[in-house]
């Protein structure tokens, strides 16, 4: 047979892989089908593949020909570069070309939708259209199931009750001749069956509310037997005890009691189940064992739970369909009965998702042969079985077990969307912080969550009940919410704000999304509102716009830019200084445009740190406008960060230093200049001050060689007139070490250190001259200071030493206090002495001013004071009258 060949045009290939592409050896796109071209509008015959396409599985980075060949009749994902499209397919030989086949990868009727294809762009072939259709309808079930969610929740409750009954009545509906009861976790029964009230005599109301030892117990009854029974229940552990069992007309009779706990998911007890049984007959006879199997073997049958009972040597004593069929065991389960069951964990393993750990979780299960309820298992195919293990005594020695599997595939996936639906809504809604309330027709408040408290300010207990308009609105909300409830009757759905008081009467803003409330019945009972605190909000909107009035009237240029750095918003001043337009900057990156040839690396470094830090930044900077012009600018600048502490913009407020600049360059170059005159006058003043003390200490040897010479030769006039020369010399001597000292005074560093100033007047008042006449007195305990010491001893004894000299009083008096305040101290020096006149008070701390006539005045000891003084940015100022004395205050900073 001659080899069979299709030919087909290009229309009728089309037809088939309406998503094709054929690329020739040098990887430019030769041919493309019509959907594709009409998915992708931009592809273009002659482009290169990789232009518009790259493989993504398997990957290859930079595709040529070899790589593209290398992957043939494989499986293929490719994708657009612009993310529009993912295509699936295959590449293929054809001729001297690749031929790409495939079809586009859609997760969704409203991608199919918004690329505007209908069925006739797909092959025929493809089905992916019907794959879609099915995610569409689970899409509309899952939306279904939202719409339930709150009518689930509602319902668990019942539901969960509804299952525990149809537990008990699983149990007790097999035409059990056995008593059974059900009591909760303190012993209280709340149910039993006719069995039970048939075996004791008691009415079902008289069962109610009692216990099984107030019911049972009777003369006959062993203590040790009820003790086996009632530390296991106290202990929440299962029993089984045979014990005697009192009837309500006195008589007795024997049972075995099996008793079990109920737990929840969390293993705690909520309620216990006990079967009671008469076993009197076994007592006095052999029990009838087959028959009592038979009836077991029955039920076990018909039981909707896999269940399989071994015997101590692992032989199969019983089995069900229902475990069959859980299990896939191709054979009746009576032709199992029998088997050795020896290996069964191993066989069984391979059906769960974790094999290693089931088989060691079962095997010790049998090691330990305590009983075992409601474990959980996942198997490999995603079912969930939940296993029961009970052992099986008899007479203490270990007889076999029994296994229970039942399938909860379907509660464990409804629990598991349930849970996940809840979560992500109580996420959602907690992490809004939004507060929710149901109101009933009437407006009456029914239901609020925590976060309406918050926000409201009112407990649950003052908000159910409560009209919620008369609450919260003014008259004009009240009609507003009257007119939103009317719309909530006919079904609809909105949002809107209102304006509210809060429990405080504080006026807040609220964004309230409304909806109708149903029952159960799908009949609408009232509303639910969700409640969002939009006050700050409010605020920060009007914050905001002020804000931008500011900025874009600022005299300061104002610049923000995204978090990497692009420009968002100049303000005119902006503009005006960098001489570039708005549209010219948005997008650029500042140093990108202004820095130039001359601006300082190491500022641009620090900027580039503090940016990528984001950390605040300060400095200034040389930049360049549009024209080239150089300007200073001094820029301030910080991050903007989310609620969540991420950088989302950076602004900077810059000001135009220029002139500023200048004159800081004028002013250094001034301050170089006078620290030159001041080094050169202090220079001038030791040459001067030792030139000038130079002539005087020879005058005065001079004249106390003259008058020693010829003291018996001169009269008492010329050795007075020599005495007035030699104390002129003295006072001239002062005088120099009174300027020297006036000059050095803010020429040196003053050192900090910590003085006591008490120490220092006491050491002052035992240095200086004090005549017998005239005591020194220290008030109070004088403070510690920052300081330096010499200029402090300094300070006090010149005005110590003016207070001893100018005293004229027989008995004179000096007193030193001081008085604390929260930055400072003030301190005192009062004297009995000749005063100073008011008009004076503000000239004695001028230098060469002095108005006393005193020989030992210089004019320069109250100068030298207030200079030290001010050094330390404190003060000094005189109370003082004629003839009255004197008081000098001192602040001093601590």
């Amino acid at each position: 047979m001659n080899k069979l060949e299709f030919n087909f045009d290009e229309d009728s290939f089309n037809k088939l892989f309406p998503f094709y592409i054929l690329i020739d050896s040098n990887l430019k796109i030769k041919s493309f089908g019509k959907s594709l071209a009409k998915t992708l509008p931009g592809i273009k015959l002659n482009d290169t593949f990789s232009s518009t396409f790259e493989v993504k599985r398997p990957f290859v980075e930079n595709p040529d020909f070899d790589s593209l060949t290398a992957i043939f009749d494989q499986l293929i994902v490719i994708s657009t570069t612009s993310n529009a499209i993912d295509l699936r397919g295959q590449f293929q030989q054809f001729n001297d070309s690749i031929l790409f086949v495939g079809s586009p990868w859609f997760v969704s009727m409203n991608q199919v939708r918004e690329r505007k294809l209908t069925l006739h762009d797909f092959a025929f072939h493809d089905p992916l259209l019907d794959l879609l259709h099915v995610l569409k309808t689970q899409e509309i079930t899952t939306q279904e199931l939202k719409e339930l969610l709150f009518k689930i929740n509602n319902q668990k409750k019942d539901l969960k009750r509804d299952q525990e009954e149809l537990n008990r009545l699983s149990l007790v509906a097999r035409a059990n001749e056995n008593g059974v009861v059900f009591t909760k976790p303190d012993g209280v029964i709340f149910w039993c069956n006719d069995a039970y009230l048939k075996l004791t005599g008691f009415s079902i109301e008289e069962v109610i509310g009692a216990t099984p030892v107030e019911l049972g117990k009777c003369e006959y009854t062993n203590k040790e037997d009820l003790k086996k029974m009632i530390v296991p229940f106290l202990n929440g552990e299962m029993f089984d005890v045979e014990l005697v069992h009192g009837r309500k007309d006195g008589s007795y009779f024997w049972t075995k009691t099996k008793g079990q706990p109920v737990l929840d998911s969390t293993g705690n007890v909520v309620q216990y189940f006990a079967m009671i049984e008469d076993i009197t007959e076994k007592k006095n006879a052999d029990f009838k064992l087959i028959e009592s199997e038979d009836r077991l073997s029955f039920l076990i049958r018909n039981l909707q739970t896999g269940i399989i009972l071994e015997d101590e040597n692992k032989r199969l004593l019983l089995v069900n369909k229902k475990l069959c069929s859980m299990f896939d065991f191709e054979v009746e389960p009576d032709a199992l009965i029998g088997s050795d069951f020896s290996g069964s964990v191993e066989d069984s393993k391979r059906f769960f998702k974790n094999p290693d750990i089931y088989a060691e979780r079962l095997n010790n299960i049998f090691k330990e042969n305590k009983a075992v309820y409601n474990e959980e298992l996942e198997l490999i195919d995603g079912r969930f079985f939940e296993r029961s293990y009970v052992p099986i005594f008899r007479d203490g020695i270990y007889k076999g077990n029994l296994r229970s599997y039942v399938d909860i595939t379907i509660k464990k996936k409804h629990e598991e969307i349930l849970q996940n639906e809840k979560e992500k809504y109580s996420n959602i809604i907690a992490n809004m912080n939004l507060g929710l309330i149901e109101v009933d027709q009437n407006d009456r408040i029914t239901l609020v969550n925590h976060s309406f408290c918050e926000i409201s300010g009112y407990t649950v207990s003052e908000l159910i009940g409560k009209k919620a308009s008369n609450l919260f609105l003014n008259e004009e909300n009240i009609q507003l919410i009257e007119t939103k409830n009317k719309l909530r009757v006919q079904g609809v759905t909105d949002s809107y704000e209102v304006q509210i008081k809060n429990k405080k009467g504080e006026k807040r803003y609220w964004l309230i999304s409304g909806a109708p409330n149903y029952d159960v019945n799908g009949k609408i009972m009232g509303s639910i509102g969700v409640h969002l605190d939009i006050t700050e909000q409010k605020e920060q909107e009007e914050k905001l716009y002020l804000l931008s009035l500011i900025a874009e009237k600022n005299l300061n240029s104002v610049v923000i830019s995204d978090k990497e750095g692009r420009i968002e918003w100049v303000n005119s001043s902006f503009e005006k200084m960098s001489g570039y337009t708005k549209e010219e900057l948005i997008g650029m990156k500042p140093g990108y445009l202004l820095q130039g040839a001359t601006t300082n690396p190491e500022t641009i470094n620090y900027l580039k740190n503090q940016i990528s830090k984001g950390q605040p930044f300060n400095c200034e900077i040389l930049n360049y406008s549009k024209s080239g012009e150089k300007y200073w600018v001094k820029i301030q600048g910080q991050a903007l960060y989310n609620t969540r502490g991420e950088i989302v913009r950076y602004f900077a407020i810059e000001e135009n230093v220029t002139n500023k600049k200048l004159l800081e360059n004028q002013r250094e170059e001034l301050v170089v200049s006078l620290a030159k005159t001041n080094k050169e006058l202090e220079d001038y003043a030791q040459i001067v001050s030792h030139d000038l003390k130079s002539p005087l200490r020879s005058i005065h040897s001079l004249i106390s060689w003259i008058k020693s010479d010829n003291d018996k030769e001169f009269s008492d006039l010329t050795l007075s007139y020599f005495s007035m020369i030699e104390n002129k010399v003295e006072k001239m001597d002062y005088l120099i070490d009174g300027i020297l000292t006036y000059s050095k005074i803010d020429k040196e560093e003053l050192p900090q250190e910590s003085i006591n100033t008490h120490q220092i007047i006491q050491s002052i008042i035992n240095i200086i001259y004090i005549p017998e006449h005239i005591s020194i007195t220290i008030k109070n305990q004088l403070p510690m200071l920052q300081a330096d010491r010499y200029r402090i001893q300094q300070l006090f004894q010149n005005i110590i030493g003016n207070a001893v000299n100018y005293i004229e009083e027989e008995v004179g008096l000096v007193e030193v206090a001081s008085e604390e305040f929260e930055d400072y101290y003030v301190f005192s020096i009062k004297d009995n002495g000749v005063g100073i006149a008011k008009e004076h008070h503000q000239k004695i701390f001028n230098t060469f001013q002095s108005y006393t006539k005193s020989e030992h005045s210089t004019g320069l000891g109250l100068a030298i004071v207030k200079k030290i003084i001010d050094a330390y940015n404190g003060k000094i100022w005189v109370d003082s009258e004629l003839g009255k004395g004197s008081t000098f205050f001192i602040k001093l900073n601590k």
